[in-house]
Order: C-alpha cells, then structure tokens, then sequence
C-alpha cells in the first residue's frame, strides 16, 4: 500500500471514529483525580473520555474553600467561573471574578487561581492541548504547586479586567452584551430570507451569525471570539463563545457547522445530533462532530437551559478554508414550545 492508497481511505477512517465517537457525558460520569495543579480535577469532553475532538479539550476543576491552585504556564487557555469567588493572577496582574466571570489566558503567560469566597469554587477550563502536541508546540512548566492560601500575592489589581495593552483578561457576566431575540431591535438587522431544511440558508461568515439569533435562540450572552474583537478579548486558539439560553419546553434553531462543546449549566433535555438522540442535564457536556453535523437542541425541563458553547480556533480556519464544501447551514428556526411529556 502507497501513501496515496492511505489518504483514500481516510474519509473512511474519520466516518468511522466520528460515528463510535460519544456524543455527551453525565455529571455522574466525570472521573475527578488529584494534581499537582488542582485539588479535584476532571476530563469532560476530550479523547481521553471518548470524543473525537479536533485536539480540544474542556476541562472542570475544583477549588476548596481557602485553598489555591498551583502557579503554571502553558498554551491560551479559556476559562469560565461555574461558582465561587475569588481573583487569580494572571502574568503578575490581580483579576478577580466570581460565578459567571470569563477569562482568557494569554499563550505561555504563567496564571494561578486563588478560592477566598465561601464554599467551593468551579471552574471550567478549554485548552488545546493533542492539538498543540501533534504540532510541536506543546509545553506545560509547573512553576507553584497547589496548597492553602498562606498569603495573598503583593501585586496590583486590574481595575477594568484589562491588561497594560488593552487586551482583555476578565469580564463578568453582567458586562457581556445579549444578542438573543429580542434584545436587538429588528430593524437594525439585514433581512433574512425564509428557509427550511428543503432550502437551508448558508450563513456565509460569523458576522452572519448576528441576525441569526433573533431565530436561534431568546439569549445569547456573548464573551469572546477567536479572530474577532469580542469584549476586547484577544483570542487565537479556542473561545468560551458565550451562554446560549433556550426557554423552558422549547426547540432552539436547528443548524449544521464545524466541531463544538457545550458544558450545560442549566436545564435538562436532549439534542438531535445528526440522527442521534442525545440526552443532557446540569452539570454535563455534549459534543458536536464536525466537519458538519446537523443539530439542534431541546430543553425539556421547566428552567431555561442554559448552555456554554465553546469553540477551538482550529475550527475557523478550516469553517474558511472549506466553507464551498462545508457551509454553515441553517435548517429550522426555533420551534416554540413543547409540552412536558410529549
């Protein structure tokens, strides 16, 4: 067999991973371990778990009350608060943050998390590490182990999540704007022509996605972006996109686009993930395949769900890069409501 006899089989290959591929993980199944780095540390969509991901992996860690992570370095990393309150110092800075509060660490800049709220803090991280590693680029230097806060860090504090350059470090959620229905006078947006998933619409590029949302979802709190300037974020490699929120008992759009995860942070329900029945709650994580998987998701629970998308940037150079092969597609708009049971 030559080399090119490989790559006609490849296609073939890939179908066959992304089919045994998982599609979502319950909280109940996270496997929490012990660092040097965290006190309780877990997996949630990664090869290691099952996913066929694109060399991303999203990641939940915990902090005790009065206790620090360890001090590291490594490459960007996105991050999102769960619950707690407390500051971390990113690249000698102060950033602090509670429930809601989003990060990005710059590439190689050393980061360390300290707890000082009451009660455990979470928080949910997204790294590229097979990604890196398969390219060469991969490091990851150990500079402070875990431990109790003995001392806060003498350094200064950012007064606006900011740092020297203007780049964004942190936002809280109350400063990410909402782009859902409703929110943006229709008005203001471009028309949208009507489609079905007979005759989908191509989005054609992200800034499409805009007059999307009135369709798609009733919120979207948007943090960051990979390659665009998002809350003044600065990201390259992955993105905590922003929350997607659906009402109780409704359908949200239905679509197809490159790989993403979700980690839930309210609701239950399910999604139909090409035709796949995949079933998510709190606490959780699904995972879409790409290149173009169609997809949408139902809340079946009497909450809104709430949902964090995340992104590596991988994605938008190959969405570009392949979109006369692969379109984002819109299919179906939101479906109103469900009732409990049916």
């Amino acid at each position: 067999m030559t080399f090119y006899d490989e790559w006609l089989g490849m296609w073939d290959t890939a179908e066959e991973e992304r089919r045994a591929s998982r599609r979502s993980i319950q909280p109940e199944e996270l496997e929490w371990v012990e660092t040097v780095q965290d006190d309780q540390t877990a997996l949630v969509i990664a090869r290691e778990t099952g996913f066929r991901t694109w060399g991303t992996s999203t990641v939940l860690s915990k902090i005790p009350e009065g206790n620090r992570t360890g001090a590291h370095r490594h490459g960007e990393e996105a991050i999102y608060i769960v619950e707690g309150e407390g500051f971390s110092v990113v690249d000698g800075v102060r950033y602090d943050w509670k429930e809601g509060s989003s990060l990005a660490i710059p590439f190689g800049k050393p980061h360390q998390h300290f707890n000082t709220g009451s009660g455990t803090a979470t928080y949910l991280s997204v790294l590229s590490v097979d990604l890196e590693a398969f390219c060469g680029l991969h490091f990851t230097e150990q500079l402070e182990e875990k431990g109790r806060i003995d001392r806060l860090p003498e350094v200064e504090t950012s007064p606006d999540g900011c740092d020297g350059t203007g780049r964004r470090i942190r936002l809280h959620i109350e400063d990410a704007p909402d782009l859902g229905g409703g929110k943006i006078d229709p008005k203001d947006l471009p028309e949208m022509p009507d489609f079905d998933e007979d005759h989908p619409l191509v989005v054609g590029d992200l800034r499409g996605m805009e007059k999307m949302f009135q369709v798609h979802k009733s919120e979207l709190l948007e943090f960051m972006r990979v390659g665009k300037d998002r809350n003044d974020f600065e990201v390259h490699e992955q993105e905590i996109s922003g929350i997607l929120v659906d009402p109780p008992y409704e359908h949200g759009g239905k679509h197809a686009h490159m790989e993403a995860h979700l980690f839930i942070l309210d609701g239950e329900g399910y999604s139909i993930v090409g035709d796949e029945k995949v079933p998510w709650k709190k606490g959780g994580g699904l995972f879409v395949p790409g290149p173009q998987t169609p997809h949408q998701h139902v809340n079946e629970s009497g909450v809104p769900a709430r949902m964090l998308r995340i992104a590596s940037g991988i994605r938008y150079f190959f969405e570009k890069a392949a979109q006369g092969e692969w379109p984002y597609l819109y299919l179906a708009p939101r479906q109103g409501t469900i009732r409990p049971g049916d």
